[in-house]
């Protein structure tokens, strides 16, 4: 799933593909974007409409390609695009991959969590969007426009209906569930716990998300229809605007609604465990549950005049 750590972890593989190609695990040039294989996902028909034209290759240029990169030393190749979760057929990977065993691993990340990141992540990208201001509007307005969104049991039931339920590895994406890191899991998740022992370790990635005071003015400033420059510089203000700001997108949020959330989802938490991980407990996530907070207040937002003093600033810079 995006929002699980798949941008540090593409990294990762990238900057030790030698290595782990010298012990006979391949991580492909074939079908690369920067670090993750969306050209692949792409020409398999994982996409979505609005995707890069050049990202489409020709199949048999991509067989080509990735026949020359496997010597006789090759055991696993891994390949890794979040755009394998979108509900799209499987008959061109099928084909693609005709002969080969194919696993599919997939990191689920605690709705709460999730949620927010995704939120957060809508508000740095998404220009005049449709959703009503804050991350309740954007998680009620896309749990209604899409079902599936989001819909983990969904997910992984497709993958193992179209290539066998015990070739689905799923892995919790929790701190104490992965370690020592995200690429020593994923490593022992398929089989290589060797690798996870031998390999660096990860990166340490720093703590990028951004402080409540930028979100809320980011949020705004995506909802005025300003030319692109001018909207490019209020974005980039309101990065700086909440510099000093100690609070984050969480919150922003009732932690009665995302005690709500979260427990929409436990039923399915409850069977991905049993069916997928044999976990008879249940047990998917492992972190404490959030906790309502009696007489919790809703932390305002900025107001017209606030607004407008930023947008001023933006406005007369030099």
């Amino acid at each position: 799933m995006n929002k699980t750590g798949t941008t540090a972890l593409q990294k990762h593989l990238a900057n030790i593909k030698g290595s782990v190609s010298d012990s006979g695990v391949l991580y492909p040039d074939t079908g690369l974007i920067g670090e993750a294989h969306y050209s692949l996902s792409t020409s398999l028909s994982f996409c979505n409409p609005t995707v890069p034209s050049e990202w489409k290759k020709d199949k048999k240029e991509l067989n080509s390609s990735l026949t020359k990169e496997i010597n006789k030393n090759t055991r696993k190749v891994i390949f890794s695009s979040e755009d394998f979760l979108l509900n799209k057929p499987f008959t061109e990977l099928k084909s693609f991959f005709k002969g080969y065993p194919i696993k599919a691993v997939v990191y689920l990340r605690r709705h709460d969590h999730w949620w927010l990141s995704a939120y957060t992540q809508a508000v740095k990208m998404k220009h005049l969007p449709p959703w009503n201001q804050g991350p309740q509007g954007f998680i009620n307005f896309n749990r209604k426009k899409n079902k599936t969104y989001g819909d983990y049991r969904h997910l992984v039931d497709r993958w193992a209906n179209a290539i066998g339920k015990e070739n689905v590895i799923v892995r919790p994406y929790e701190a104490a569930q992965n370690q020592p890191d995200l690429a020593a899991d994923f490593f022992k998740a398929i089989g290589e716990p060797e690798l996870a022992e031998k390999l660096p370790r990860m990166a340490v990635r720093e703590n990028s998300s951004l402080p409540m005071a930028s979100v809320q003015l980011m949020d705004i400033f995506q909802r005025i229809d300003a030319d692109p420059e001018l909207h490019q510089k209020l974005l980039a203000h309101a990065r700086l605007f909440g510099k000093d700001d100690t609070r984050h997108v969480r919150d922003m949020v009732n932690p009665q609604f995302l005690r709500n959330l979260v427990d929409s989802y436990q039923e399915d938490y409850a069977y991905i465990a049993r069916e997928y991980l044999g976990r008879e407990d249940g047990q998917l996530f492992y972190e404490p549950l959030p906790e309502p907070v009696e007489n919790w207040k809703w932390h305002r937002w900025p107001t017209q005049a606030e607004v407008a003093q930023e947008v001023l600033k933006v406005v007369n810079q030099k």
